[in-house]
């Protein structure tokens, strides 16, 4: 239920720089780049069992503030992302199943409104996410990375097409060895997600992903991906759009 409203493997070459090999010169594999990773897994867990707290309080506020309606759905449907990850899945499902009682409190003219402005994309994106952790968390591959697609699904979010979908949990699966599903969401998000950034970020994700890196799965990577001495590629003409 949702508010109203492939993998495709392209072959790198992968060569070093001069440069790039004084800042890690084992690449992926160096200690000082393993350190550094950990380090950042460390703290991207810890932001985010801090945003699972901030994001109730902000939902909470929004209600006794009695809100703006969308800005109300907005803040339960980004909590229950981080509470996907966190708290028992009992918790998680009942947060959800509130956040589409309130969405069917909405009077028919938010609904229609909402569904003008973005079809609710964010809202759909983050209890997708939530889903697919619950899956991922119980056991269920298969459903966990049916619904990471889906959460991507038909995206027509202005937010989304900005800032670029949720990662956290594919830094998880990809961590853990799942690479499959981790490249085609990445591939997926070209149908919204777009622009020079968004592209260089998939260009790094997919290098280093070919190179056997650790990937943290944020805006540094870029970077990340010249000190290791990955060499650059057009994403455009990998993803056979150019």
């Amino acid at each position: 239920m949702k508010f109203t409203r492939f993998l495709l493997y392209v072959p790198f070459i992968v060569t070093l720089s001069n440069q790039s090999q004084a800042d890690y010169p084992q690449g992926c594999d160096d200690p000082e780049y393993l350190d550094y990773i950990s380090q950042r897994f460390a703290y991207l867990e810890s932001r985010n069992r801090r945003l699972l707290n901030d994001t109730w309080q902000d939902y909470q506020l929004s209600l006794s503030n009695n809100s703006n309606p969308y800005q109300v759905l907005n803040n339960v449907s980004r909590h229950i992302k981080y509470s996907a990850q966190f708290e028992p899945i009992d918790t998680v499902e009942l947060k959800i199943e509130s956040a589409f009682e309130y969405a069917n409190k909405m009077s028919t003219e938010q609904q229609i409104a909402g569904d003008v402005y973005d079809g609710f994309s964010s809202e759909n994106h983050y209890v997708d996410i939530a889903r697919a952790w619950m899956a991922y968390r119980e056991g269920n591959l298969e459903l966990a990375f049916n619904a990471l697609q889906d959460s991507i699904k038909d995206i027509d979010s202005a937010l989304l097409s900005a800032f670029g979908p949720d990662f956290d949990l594919v830094r998880q699966l990809y961590n853990d060895g799942h690479v499959e599903p981790v490249v085609a969401y990445i591939k997926k998000t070209v149908s919204f997600w777009t622009g020079k950034r968004p592209d260089a970020l998939r260009g790094a994700w997919l290098r280093m992903i070919n190179a056997g890196c650790k990937i943290q799965f944020d805006t540094i990577d870029t970077i990340k991906a010249e000190q290791l001495g990955i060499s650059t590629i057009n994403v455009q003409k990998a993803l056979g759009l150019d």
